[in-house]
């Protein structure tokens, strides 16, 4: 009786308490109290209090029955990359207001765990670097679309191979406007996923290209390409990561969100995977740094004129 209890109650011996006297209400027309009580591990006066005189539910377990679904959908929406201040933007806009402690129990009680994973970071201590200008300086923060773009390149393995991808992101809106995938990181490659970027947005006049001093971007043959095309182009200091922040930036949040989660052994599986991602991080992803909304959240705000820049702000 016990087995048969615990299989069909809907619940486990350490489930929290108005679980256990749900289930053995539940059951209560097929076997004794008794034996429910002792099975459940719940003494009989707790059930007959809960049964015959309890009083209705409070407003913060009523509210708890309403929002916990809510937030198990929302999470599981976001493929579990969003953490509790990422779920109470959501809510928020949802029209539900949540304290980060509530949520913070509330992924406890359902067992939801954010992505993570521990990245490792590769540098060259041998390579010698020419000057070249920073003309950026790490004023992330811009005023309107296509003044400045941003770009940098990873490595992904799949099966016994690794595949670079080259990603082009618009500062003004964190949007990633470009990318490109290959099996091997030239110059190609960057001019490729360059020239996709810049139809995409019309050809834009007066733009700024900044990127670390991979040697794909020093090549004389990508910077004669940008400067046919009237492209400026600023380099970060040699051994300076921040001055890149925001593409580093989007290549932590994809591997710890989406790839360091999966071993691929086909092309296409890690080519989906990436289409999906840049996706999720351009139309549904909130974005701290634009007060929880998305890129195409802030750009469709710019072309209706209701986007407001915050001045001082400082972003790294």
């Amino acid at each position: 009786q016990e087995n048969e209890i615990l299989k069909t109650c809907g619940c486990y011996i350490d489930a929290p308490l108005s679980e256990k006297l749900a289930g053995i209400d539940r059951l209560s027309g097929k076997y004794s109290v008794h034996v429910l009580c002792r099975t459940l591990n719940v003494l009989r006066s707790t059930y007959y209090h809960y049964s015959l005189r309890s009083p209705e539910l409070k407003q913060w377990e009523q509210e708890d029955l309403i929002l916990r679904p809510i937030v198990l959908q929302i999470f599981e929406e976001s493929k579990g990359r969003y953490g509790t201040r990422k779920l109470k933007a959501e809510l928020e806009k949802r029209g539900y207001g949540v304290s980060l402690k509530r949520l913070r129990r509330y992924m406890k009680e359902l067992n939801l765990k954010c992505k993570q994973s521990q990245l490792k970071y590769f540098s060259s201590s041998n390579r010698k670097y020419m000057y070249r200008r920073n003309k950026l300086k790490q004023r992330f923060l811009q005023t309107a679309p296509n003044l400045v773009w941003v770009s940098d390149v990873t490595y992904v393995r799949v099966a016994h191979n690794f595949y670079s991808i080259c990603v082009i992101i618009d500062l003004f809106s964190r949007k990633v406007i470009a990318y490109e995938i290959a099996e091997n990181n030239t110059s190609d490659l960057i001019i490729k996923t360059f020239e996709k970027a810049f139809s995409v947005r019309d050809k834009p006049d007066g733009l700024l290209f900044h990127s670390d001093q991979g040697a794909q971007y020093t090549a004389y043959k990508f910077r004669r390409f940008l400067r046919k095309l009237g492209v400026k182009q600023s380099f970060s200091y040699p051994g300076m990561p921040y001055d890149n922040a925001v593409a580093e930036s989007f290549f932590a949040s994809m591997k710890v969100e989406e790839l360091s989660h999966h071993f691929y052994e086909e092309p296409e599986v890690f080519f989906q995977d990436v289409a999906e991602y840049v996706n999720f991080y351009n139309s549904k992803r909130l974005h701290q740094k634009l007060g929880y909304k998305t890129p195409d959240q802030i750009e469709e705000m710019y072309r209706n004129g209701e986007f407001e820049l915050v001045s001082g702000e400082k972003e790294a």
